[in-house]
């Protein structure tokens, strides 16, 4: 049975390849007022391919960027799905045929054996731990090859973690924390759960998201990254460094920030151009605040997505009801260009 439609393919400069399939719509397009039904519609997740070589703690150089939802249920301010409504979660088939029919094309099963190993990351579209769709999945899985990993990015809901901390995985799983605002009141700002599908507010709270990550390292040992994407004036500041080591102050040293390059994916979010200068000295660049951050003896590394000029760096990734077929160039797409006034940089 198939579950998900090929529709099309784009190639970056950097090697990168981003896929786009069709998928039943299934939840409630928030323009329209509507919510579909079975069939009735079909809307475009996006997963992508990556060559990183030379990754540190060894971890696989072929890496699968999947989605996890059509859409999402949050409607962050930092991501380009923002308010594009969602669609449902995937079935734990359509995640295993979202791999499947990933390795399947441009010759990227034959990578993966080549290497002996992947590392499927749920880091595309959606929120892969609202729901046990995710986990389902990757118990499921059949391996390709010896070394398979996965990994996933969460935006830690309470009980969430937890809930992945006391299943049986079959398979190491590397959890990254989107942590992106160093408190709870500006986190919640940025960070919005979408009201039609959440019966409360989850209350999204660090102290408890790195709690429960805590007892997840326990059980499952290894580093917990804390994706950090600096937002010129509103978190990339050295009071903001201070609110950081608050947070970590007495807590294991499981914990690294990943100090992420912004990529173009909204309005509200400012990027830097290309020289990397600000004109206020007490706003840092991503090279300087990851420094200010080891400075003051908080591990941190910096981050620099690939394939962003076919828009599958992170947070770029979005829900699409239509588009061309087959192969897609990337001057052909329209990139959403950031414009810093509309939050008064």
């Amino acid at each position: 049975m198939v579950f998900i439609e090929y529709r099309s393919t784009c190639y970056s400069s950097d090697g990168s390849i981003k896929y786009v399939f069709d998928v039943p719509a299934k939840g409630f397009h928030q323009s329209l007022h509507k919510k579909f039904k079975k069939g009735e519609r079909k809307s475009g997740i996006e997963s992508a391919f990556f060559n990183i070589p030379n990754r540190e703690d060894n971890k696989p150089e072929y890496v699968l960027c999947l989605s996890s939802q059509a859409g999402c249920v949050y409607n962050c301010f930092i991501c380009a799905n923002m308010f594009d409504s969602f669609y449902g979660c995937l079935s734990l088939d359509e995640i295993n045929e979202q791999m499947g029919m990933t390795l399947s094309r441009d010759g990227n099963l034959e990578k993966i054996l080549s290497e002996d190993a992947v590392e499927y990351a749920f880091m595309a579209m959606g929120e892969p731990l609202y729901g046990n769709n995710v986990i389902k999945a990757i118990q499921k899985h059949e391996p390709y090859v010896a070394d398979t990993r996965f990994s996933l990015s969460t935006i830690g809901a309470p009980g969430t973690i937890d809930r992945l901390t006391n299943s049986d995985l079959p398979y190491p799983i590397r959890l990254e924390l989107s942590l992106h605002f160093p408190n709870d009141k500006l986190r919640r700002q940025w960070l919005i759960h979408d009201e039609l599908f959440f019966k409360k507010d989850p209350e999204l709270t660090i102290s408890t998201m790195l709690d429960e990550a805590e007892k997840y390292a326990q059980k499952h040992p290894g580093k917990i990254t804390l994706n950090y994407v600096l937002i010129d004036g509103i978190n990339n500041m050295e009071h903001n460094i201070d609110e950081i080591l608050k947070i970590l102050e007495g807590r294991s040293d499981i914990f690294y920030v990943k100090v992420m390059w912004p990529n173009i994916t909204s309005s509200s979010v400012f990027s830097w151009g290309e020289t990397g200068s600000l004109k206020q000295s007490k706003r840092y660049s991503p090279n300087k605040f990851k420094e200010r951050l080891q400075e003051k003896g908080i591990p941190a590394t910096l981050f620099k997505s690939k394939g962003t000029d076919i828009a599958a760096g992170c947070g770029m990734m979005t829900t699409r009801f239509r588009g061309k077929r087959g192969i897609v160039h990337a001057e052909e797409l329209r990139i959403p260009q950031a414009d810093p006034s509309k939050l008064g940089f």
